[in-house]
């Protein structure tokens, strides 16, 4: 994998099944990676939802990675691991002052990476799946996730709050931003990511081929948004990143987090204030998309002067430069992302005027239903 476990880290292994007798296609390989820190609450019905999955029990190994857990997590778990019908492995890094969300997620990352090492044969596929403690997979989740590595690199999975009250203002956001994706795909089609998709990129549901992952580096050891980094560089590598809603998890709406700037805090401040959030006007969105999509079209055909010129007068570069982004270029994807990229200061509109003209917009450009 070219992961290797970090220093100070102590690993216990548990084994209920044994991994020579794996019965997924064509010996499919699957580490489900869970960093956990203080989180004794949520264990309970972690380690339930994947006794439910829907996949064989010998089709993966469950990682738990205790971030220096100090609740007697690690206890809880020993005592329930004799009990369990699928295969645990655990180990320990130690405790730190502040949260790393990606210190904790690259270590839980290569436990699962050693572990499907330590029995690996020629031909096999291996995939990491990673989630978090307090989230629950849906049943169907290793399933529908090993199928949507068939066709991608990498998959974000659809994370949904099921605790959220319907007043919540940020789940109106998510939706708004869900719907948005749903338009984006429809106007710039993108094979291996069709609509109605989703903008989710949580580590709560992220999974990766292992080889791929390993090529990616890992997860950064940062306190925040390791996951949002690494999805976005393996797209810039030019590596098929898919947002699948068939792929969910259901977490918490908690507000009092372990990360800094993480879900949590935004979900606080979104509750503290009454004010109507203001988001990206759905018209200068739009126009995005469809330069995006006249970019990707013309990633391929850049030599020729018409198209070349036609892209040039759109987004406003020159056709010298165009070609030489494209010879960088790894992917039409990649490209796209260059050229167009995410606006940092979009014109914005109130979320209410905005979720009426999007209904206009999604109407007209006959966008799926979510």
């Amino acid at each position: 994998m070219g992961e290797r476990i970090p220093r100070g880290f102590t690993a216990t292994a548990a084994y209920n099944l044994p991994l020579q007798a794996m019965n997924c296609a064509a010996r499919t390989r699957v580490a489900i990676c869970v960093p956990v820190r203080d989180e004794f609450e949520s264990l309970p019905a972690l380690l339930e939802s994947f006794a439910q999955q829907s996949v064989s029990r010998d089709c993966f190994i469950v990682c738990l990675l205790f971030d220096g857990c100090a609740d007697g997590g690690e206890t809880y778990v020993q005592a329930r691991q004799p009990l369990l019908d699928y295969t645990l492995v655990t180990a320990r890094i130690e405790r730190q002052s502040q949260a790393s969300a990606g210190r904790a997620r690259r270590a839980a990352m290569a436990l699962g990476a050693q572990t499907l090492a330590g029995t690996r044969q020629p031909g096999d596929i291996e995939l990491l799946l990673s989630t978090d403690a307090d989230s629950i997979p849906a049943p169907d989740w290793v399933e529908a996730s090993i199928k949507a590595l068939r066709e991608a690199d990498v998959v974000a999975g659809y994370i949904e709050r099921p605790d959220a009250p319907a007043t919540d203002m940020h789940r109106r956001v998510e939706r708004y931003w869900e719907r948005l994706r749903c338009l984006q795909r429809t106007v710039d089609p993108l094979g291996h990511d069709p609509a109605p998709s989703h903008p989710s990129q949580g580590g709560a549901s992220l999974g990766f081929r292992a080889d791929i992952y390993a090529a990616l580096g890992g997860f950064d050891e940062v306190a925040t948004h390791e996951d949002v980094r690494l999805v976005t560089a393996a797209r810039e590598a030019g590596h098929r990143v898919r947002h699948d809603r068939a792929v969910r998890v259901a977490t918490s709406s908690r507000v009092t987090g372990r990360a800094v700037d993480g879900l949590a805090d935004t979900l606080r401040a979104r509750q503290a204030t009454c004010d109507m959030p203001a988001v990206l006007n759905p018209d200068a969105a739009l126009e995005r998309y469809r330069r995006g999509a006249q970019a990707r079209r013309a990633f391929h055909d850049l030599e020729d002067d018409t198209i070349a010129f036609a892209l040039a007068e759109r987004i406003g570069r020159p056709v010298n430069e165009l070609r030489a982004l494209a010879d960088d270029c790894t992917s039409a994807e990649s490209f796209v992302m260059r050229v167009v990229p995410e606006p940092t200061n979009g014109e914005e509109l109130a979320l209410d005027t905005a979720e009426q003209r999007l209904a206009l917009l999604e109407t007209a450009h006959g966008c799926p239903n979510a």
